[in-house]
C-alpha cells in the first residue's frame, strides 16, 4: 500500500492484529511506515486513512532525514551520556578497556592500529562497558517491578538492536536493546516495566496499560521523550 503526497510515492506496511479495536499509524525514525488496523477494516478503508494522513507522514519523514545521524565520535575531550549524564572522553594508548570515573569515560586502545580500526575498538569496548554496568543497575528494577507485577523474575539480557526497545523471550527472559543505556535512566526502567508486564499480558489491551500504569504512573511522558529524543541515543 502507499500514500501520495505532493507527487511522492509514500510505501505503507499494513499490519493486521484481530485484537486492535481502532488504528494507528506511525513513522519510524529510518523513515518507514506502519498502519496498525483491526482485521474487520475493509482494504479501501485502509488507503482512506491512511490517505487523509498523508502530510502529516511526509512531514514526520522529513524530520527525521533533516537529523544528523553522523557516527559517535570517541575522540578525546568528546562527550557521551551514560544513563542520560554527559561523560567527557579521556583517550590514552594501552589494552583496549574502557572505565567510568567520575565525569570522566577513559578509554584507551593499542596504539599499533589506525584510527579508523582505533575508533571501531573503542566503541565496542564503551559498548561492553556499559551493558556490564547497564545490566547490574536495570536488574534492580528487574527485581522491584516483578515482584509489583507478581510474576517470577526473568533473565535479563541487553544487546544491541536498531528497531526493537525490548521484547520477552520464550523462556521467562526480557532483552533490552543496549541503545537504552545511553538515554536517561527512567527509560529504561521504562523499558523494563514494559516488558516485565508482558509476561502477565502479551498483548497491547487495556488491561496491558492499565497494570503499566500502576506500575508506572507517568509512562506516558517517558513514551513521549523516546519518540522525539530515541534516534540520538546511537552508540
Amino acid at each position: 500500500m502507499a500514500v501520495v503526497w505532493h507527487g511522492d510515492i509514500i510505501p505503507i506496511e499494513v499490519i493486521y492484529s484481530d485484537r486492535r479495536r481502532s488504528w494507528a499509524i506511525e513513522v519510524k525514525t529510518t523513515g518507514e511506515v506502519l498502519i496498525r488496523v483491526p482485521t474487520t477494516v475493509s482494504s479501501e478503508k485502509v488507503q482512506e486513512i491512511a490517505q487523509s494522513k498523508a502530510e502529516w507522514i511526509a512531514k514526520q519523514q522529513a524530520i527525521f532525514q533533516n537529523r544528523n545521524l553522523k557516527p559517535r565520535n570517541y575522540g578525546n575531550g568528546e562527550q557521551i551520556p551514560f544513563f542520560g549524564e554527559e561523560l567527557t572522553i579521556q583517550r590514552s594508548h594501552g589494552p583496549a578497556r574502557a572505565e567510568i570515573a567520575g565525569d570522566f569515560l577513559h578509554i584507551s586502545t593499542p596504539d599499533s592500529f589506525t584510527p579508523d580500526e582505533s575508533e571501531m575498538i573503542a566503541r565496542d569496548v564503551v559498548m561492553l562497558l556499559y551493558r556490564r554496568r547497564g545490566i547490574a543497575a536495570l536488574d534492580l528494577y528487574v527485581e522491584k517491578y516483578a515482584e509489583l507485577a507478581g510474576v517470577t523474575k526473568p533473565k535479563l539480557r541487553m544487546r544491541l538492536q536498531k528497531k526493537k526497545w525490548g521484547c520477552c523471550t520464550p523462556k521467562n527472559g526480557i532483552i533490552i536493546n543496549a541503545r537504552v543505556l545511553l538515554a536517561p535512566k527512567v527509560v529504561a526502567e521504562y523499558l523494563v516495566v514494559h516488558e516485565i508486564v508482558h509476561l502477565r499480558y502479551p498483548h497491547h489491551q487495556k488491561t496491558y496499560w492499565k497494570e503499566v500504569e500502576r506500575l508506572m504512573p507517568e509512562y506516558r511522558d517517558v513514551e513521549k521523550l523516546m519518540k522525539t529524543d530515541g534516534w540520538k541515543w546511537e552508540f
